[in-house]
């Protein structure tokens, strides 16, 4: 049920997002409340109790307002370390990922789409930070988005170290994968095993993916002490 959820989430992103000039807004703007709905689920789990498909929307239930307001945060944030990455390129991560234009070949012979990529993922280290908690300190804390977003900051910056390995074994995992894939493709040229292989591999890691943020969520929150303004010290 769990890898059926994660996979029901997948496809409904998909078909929100092929509608046209809405769609994406509008799959952004609830990803923090589908976020908080994972959560919902993994608590479901841990307590012991069945999961069943109603609980992808159980993150809608409590401080919408306030998580559609964090959607909109992240989606102008997204942008505009997207259109600063132009710094780099010219713009060609930026018409890549907003108007689904491919990047010229020159772009990705000169190095200077992997460069804007850097800077991009730089950039953006502090907004993921930011949003890493802040959904589910909304919803389950009852916390405004400022606030919400102050505290996921800071529990990520005191814990540096733990998310620097998460962050490795997540980057080392994609290699692998990328590497494989890869060879899949040059053994084979099938593009429909390379589809294939992909697909499952998504339905492999996303659940796992999904149920590390609650683990994470569950170390740095307890649930037995309510969150304190961490030190920036």
């Amino acid at each position: 049920m769990w890898i059926l959820l994660v996979f029901a989430y997948w496809m409904l992103i998909r078909f929100v997002n092929e509608v046209p000039l809405v769609g994406s807004l509008a799959a952004t703007l609830f990803l923090p409340a589908f976020s908080v709905s994972f959560m919902v689920m993994c608590e479901e789990l841990e307590l012991g109790r069945r999961i069943h498909p109603a609980l992808l929307f159980a993150g809608f239930r409590r401080g919408l307002p306030t998580l559609v307001t964090m959607g909109g945060v992240y989606l102008a944030s997204i942008l505009t370390v997207i259109a600063l990455s132009a710094i780099a390129d010219g713009g060609a991560l930026f018409n890549w990922v907003v108007r689904a234009t491919p990047p010229p070949e020159s772009a990705v012979d000169d190095g200077s789409l992997a460069r804007a990529q850097l800077l991009a993922a730089v950039l953006g280290t502090p907004i993921a930070m930011a949003f890493w908690f802040a959904p589910v300190l909304a919803a389950w804390n009852g916390m405004g988005a400022g606030k919400a977003l102050f505290f996921s900051f800071f529990a990520g910056l005191r814990n540096w170290r733990a998310f620097l390995v998460y962050g490795g074994v997540l980057a080392s995992a994609g290699l692998v994968l990328s590497m494989l894939l890869s060879a899949i493709l040059h053994a084979r040229g099938n593009v429909d095993a390379l589809r294939l292989v992909l697909f499952t591999a998504a339905l492999l890691v996303l659940p796992t993916l999904f149920g590390s943020f609650y683990a994470a969520y569950r170390d740095v929150f307890p649930p037995s002490a309510a969150p304190e303004e961490p030190s920036t010290a």
